[in-house]
């Protein structure tokens, strides 16, 4: 079995723990393996240690097989593939580098902060579980993709989520309302696994003592920023720590339509300000047709 071989595989069961839905995950592995094609009929190379970053580049950014050039939503789809590939076969003893690092890619939106794509939350995701030692990086994230802005997440008590029902107390602040707020399955399974080692139910579910004296607002802003950057999308110009919850409003408007729950997952009052913070535009229609 080559490398290539190994850490597909390996990807596949990393991407059941992710979370990630049939569709996403059938892609992602199908990018892989075709970037083990590219690497092999363009080059000779079959294992991972032996591709560099030009012939990854070349993949990101080669032409489809009409002809045309690779778009950015497409580049970023195959740069988020190989990363995932090559994460995995690091983990497993297959592979050494990452070809992709250094790999920029044009902005998606001229937005300040755009949503993250789910390719992108995924290796977040990923990135947010480094550390055996502390558990915060993933418990931010977890209540960011439940739509927690930085400055809501020091906030959240054990006691304010509910795991049966994968909801959560968000008090709002500044230009949020309280709201209620809904875990992903990843950010859930998270959750659950801080509370079985942690059962108080009063105590701050990340920030407490010393850090929160210093400011959760700074450390919860720190620990989104630290996770993008681990995940090699911080610097890009439209993202920033509020994309994730951009991201959470996409989904919710994914699964609904309507623009007016979108605001209402996000905290926010005005139906404009929900459009924007998104990235929607009212000529796409609002679903109620």
């Amino acid at each position: 079995m080559s490398s290539f071989e190994a850490a597909r595989a390996a990807l596949v069961v990393d991407l059941q723990g992710r979370w990630a839905s049939e569709a996403q995950a059938l892609r992602l592995v199908r990018l892989a393996e075709r970037f083990e094609g590219f690497c092999f009929a363009g080059s000779g190379l079959g294992e991972m240690d032996e591709v560099s970053p030009a012939v990854a580049q070349s993949f990101v950014s080669a032409a489809d097989a009409d002809g045309r050039p690779a778009g950015a939503s497409v580049q970023r789809a195959r740069r988020s593939a190989v990363r995932a590939l090559y994460r995995c076969g690091r983990a497993i003893g297959v592979a050494s580098t990452d070809p992709t690092a250094e790999i920029r890619l044009p902005s998606l939106t001229a937005m300040r902060a755009r949503p993250l794509t789910d390719d992108e939350v995924l290796e977040c995701r990923a990135a947010s579980t480094w550390s055996l030692i502390s558990s915060r990086r993933a418990l931010a994230w977890a209540l960011a993709e439940a739509t927690c802005r930085s400055g809501e997440i020091p906030n959240v008590v054990s006691g304010d989520v509910d795991l049966k029902t994968g909801t959560l107390v968000i008090r709002g602040g500044g230009r949020c309302r309280p709201r209620t707020g809904k875990l992903t399955e990843w950010g859930q399974e998270q959750i659950a696994d801080h509370l079985a080692q942690n059962p108080d139910h009063g105590s701050p579910l990340i920030y407490a003592g010393e850090t929160a004296r210093l400011g959760g607002l700074v450390s919860a802003n720190a620990a989104i920023s630290q996770v993008l950057q681990r995940a090699g999308v911080a610097d890009e110009p439209d993202v920033r720590p509020s994309s994730v919850v951009a991201w959470a409003g996409t989904k919710v408007l994914e699964r609904t339509g309507r623009i007016e729950l979108v605001a209402d997952a996000l905290g926010l009052t005005s139906l404009d300000s929900a459009a924007d913070f998104i990235g929607w535009t009212w000529d796409r229609g609002n679903g109620d047709g």
